[in-house]
């Protein structure tokens, strides 16, 4: 099936967003322009065909390619209001020109939580290899992300053991079971009638989810009144805005304070700018 898609899409800035697209089951041919993942209903692959979204896939309904459609490339996301704003700031300007500003989710919001989780407190090597490991473990068939009722059913010593994601194990378990049984209802971090405060705050309810996990989690789901700092944001923004390292955090935040809800966004959109810009791009 073919999706209508959003002014200044751009079906790579969206998969080079943030390094999601590295992590299984996703895989992207660059050759052939091709994102795939998969289900626990099937396969599904995306890639750009005439100004639309192509979707298709093995055991889903269109309604099912749709729904995955839409949210893996943020299609529902409407960025109109912050282009005022980001107008007279040239780097920001052209970042959402070039379709910046969507930012590549997972089919389910527990994949992206789960996947935001393993980044916390290492280097991407480690969280990809957490990724790989939890797929092997408790994945569906084919390679899909086990959903939370699998992971529900293993106890975290070997989720340690065998995932080898350290203190996060009690976390994803924990988290797991609650949204498994019905007592977290991960709907309500998407519902838009919602503050992103409120969001924010529900997510650091959760155990293990600290305040870079909570803001990174936010910028998924296209709130950016949020910073999500981490080492990597603070090493380059101090590479652009030269000034002593003890100060960066302030620093960010005057510098885009300015840009209120949309925050976050600038902040993001100048950070990865290398990765967009010119004939020596730099992959996330």
């Amino acid at each position: 099936m073919r999706l209508p898609l959003p002014p200044n899409f751009s079906f790579d800035a969206v998969v080079r967003s943030h390094g999601w697209y590295d992590l299984p089951p996703f895989s992207y041919d660059t050759a052939s322009g091709v994102l795939s993942t998969r289900l626990s209903e099937g396969e599904v692959a995306f890639r750009a065909r005439d100004e639309g979204l192509e979707a298709s896939g093995r055991g889903l309904s269109r309604s099912e390619l749709s729904l995955a459609a839409r949210r893996v490339f943020s299609l529902d996301l409407d960025l109109s209001a912050c282009a005022g704003a980001f107008a007279p700031v040239p780097v920001l300007a052209r970042g959402l020109a070039r379709g910046g500003g969507r930012m590549l989710r997972a089919p389910t919001l527990f994949e992206d939580a789960v996947k935001m989780l393993f980044t916390t407190n290492c280097s991407w090597a480690a969280t990809r290899g957490m990724v790989v490991r939890l797929i092997g473990l408790a994945g569906g068939e084919g390679g899909a992300f086990p959903g939370p009722a699998a992971i529900a059913r293993i106890p975290p010593a070997r989720l340690k053991t065998r995932v080898r994601c350290g203190y996060r194990a009690v976390a994803l378990s924990r988290f797991a079971r609650r949204v498994e049984s019905g007592r977290l209802d991960l709907a309500a971090w998407e519902r838009p009638e919602a503050s992103s405060s409120e969001v924010r705050e529900a997510i650091l309810a959760e155990h293990g989810f600290g305040p870079y996990a909570a803001e990174g989690l936010l910028r998924i789901l296209g709130r950016h009144d949020y910073l999500a700092l981490d080492s990597w944001i603070r090493k380059r923004y101090r590479e652009l805005h030269r000034g002593p390292a003890k100060t960066v955090d302030s620093a960010i935040a005057r510098r885009y304070a300015r840009f209120g809800a949309f925050r976050g966004l600038a902040l993001w959109l100048e950070m990865t700018s290398r990765w967009h810009e010119g004939p020596d791009r730099i992959w996330p």
